[in-house]
C-alpha cells in the first residue's frame, strides 16, 4: 500500500552490515542499501523504458512466461521483490512503478484513475513487446489488474488479486488517502498497523526519516486517492462476472483496509475463481509473507498449466 513501509521493513536487515553511525547520519543510505541488496538477491535488474514518452522504471528478472506484478497506492516496484525472488526461476518477472509512484515522475495532469493506470499498463507491456502475460496486483495494483483483464481478455493468461479493492459493496471508503500529515511516531505506528498484521521493528532514525518523506508526499497521495474515487473503473461490480481470465484471489486474513466481503464477492462472481486465505497476514501479504504468496501463485499457475 505505501512505499515507505517496505523500506522500513527492510532497513533492519542491513544494520548488521553498516556502522551504527550511518543509521543516524544517513538513514536514506541505509534504506537504499537494503533495497539494492534485496533486488540483487532476487536476481532483478533495474531498468527504464519510455511509455509514450513517459520514463518508466521497473525491475525485471528470470526467464519463462511473463508475470507483471503491480504494487498498491503510494507503494512502488519494491513491493513484490520478495515474491519475485521465489518465482524468477520459472517465470520472467516484471515489476513496474505505476504512474506517479516510485521513481516515476508525479506529473500533474496525468490520469491517475484506475482507468488511467489500466491504459498505462497496456502501453507498458507494448513498450516491452510483451503480447500476452499473467497479471498480479496488490491493493490498488490488484484493482488495476482486474480492470485491465476485463478490458483486454485476449492478452491476459492468468490473474492474481492480492487484497484488492475494486468492488464497492457498502459505504466503506477504501481510497481515503492518508489524511493529515503524520504528527509523530504514534501516527506512523498506527499506519504500519493498518498494513501489517505484525509490523516490523523500525529504528527511530529510520522512522523519523520516513515520517518526513511521507509528509512531503502527503498532498499528492491524497490527490491520487481523489483521482481513483472520482475516476473511471472505480467500481467494477457491474462487470466483474464477465471476467474471462482464470483468477486467483489471495487474501491476508487480518486486512483492516479492504473488507473480506470484497474477497468473497470476487470469489463468488468471477467464474471458477480460487480463493486462498493467509492467516496472520494483513493488507500487503506480499511484503509480510512473500514465500506464502509466491507458493499460492506457483500452485495456481502450475494447475492452470496442467489443465492445458
Amino acid at each position: 500500500m505505501i512505499r515507505v513501509l517496505l523500506l522500513a521493513a527492510g532497513a533492519i536487515a542491513v544494520l548488521g552490515a553498516v556502522a551504527a553511525g550511518l543509521l543516524y547520519l544517513a538513514p536514506s543510505t541505509v534504506i537504499s542499501l537494503t533495497q539494492w541488496q534485496a533486488a540483487r538477491s532476487a536476481g532483478l535488474t533495474s531498468k527504464t523504458v519510455s511509455v509514450d514518452g513517459y520514463e518508466t522504471h521497473y525491475f525485471e528478472g528470470g526467464k519463462g512466461p511473463v508475470l507483471i506484478m503491480l504494487h498498491g497506492m503510494a507503494d512502488d516496484r519494491h513491493s513484490f521483490v520478495g515474491v519475485a525472488k521465489e518465482l524468477a526461476a520459472d517465470y520472467r518477472v516484471v515489476l513496474p512503478d505505476l504512474m506517479g509512484h516510485g521513481d516515476n515522475a508525479a506529473n500533474p495532469g496525468r490520469d491517475y484513475s484506475i482507468a488511467g493506470q489500466r491504459v498505462f499498463i497496456g502501453a507498458f507491456a507494448d513498450a516491452l513487446n510483451v503480447a500476452t502475460f499473467s497479471l498480479v496486483g496488490n491493493s490498488m495494483g490488484g484493482h488495476v489488474a482486474a480492470a485491465y483483464a476485463l478490458d483486454n481478455p485476449a492478452r491476459i493468461e492468468r490473474l492474481v488479486l492480492v487484497n484488492a479493492p475494486g468492488l464497492v459493496l457498502d459505504e466503506t471508503v477504501i481510497y481515503g488517502g492518508f489524511g493529515e500529515p503524520l504528527r509523530g511516531r504514534e501516527d506512523f505506528d498506527a499506519l504500519m498497523k493498518r498494513v501489517f498484521y505484525n509490523p516490523p521493528a523500525v529504528p527511530d532514525p529510520i522512522k523519523q526519516y520516513l515520517i518526513e518523506k511521507t509528509n512531503a508526499r502527503m498532498a499528492f497521495i491524497n490527490s491520487l486517492a481523489d483521482s481513483v474515487r472520482g475516476g473511471a473503473d472505480h467500481d467494477l461490480s457491474d462487470r466483474i462476472a464477465a471476467m474471462q481470465a482464470p483468477t486467483l484471489i489471495v487474501w491476508g486474513e487480518e486486512d483492516v483496509v479492504v473488507p473480506f466481503t470484497v474477497a468473497e464477492a470476487y470469489a463468488e462472481q468471477i467464474p471458477d475463481a480460487d480463493l486462498v486465505l493467509l492467516p496472520e497476514a494483513g493488507h500487503s501479504p506480499q511484503m509480510e509473507a512473500p514465500d506464502r504468496v509466491a507458493n499460492a501463485i506457483r500452485q495456481f499457475l502450475n494447475a492452470e498449466r496442467n489443465q492445458r
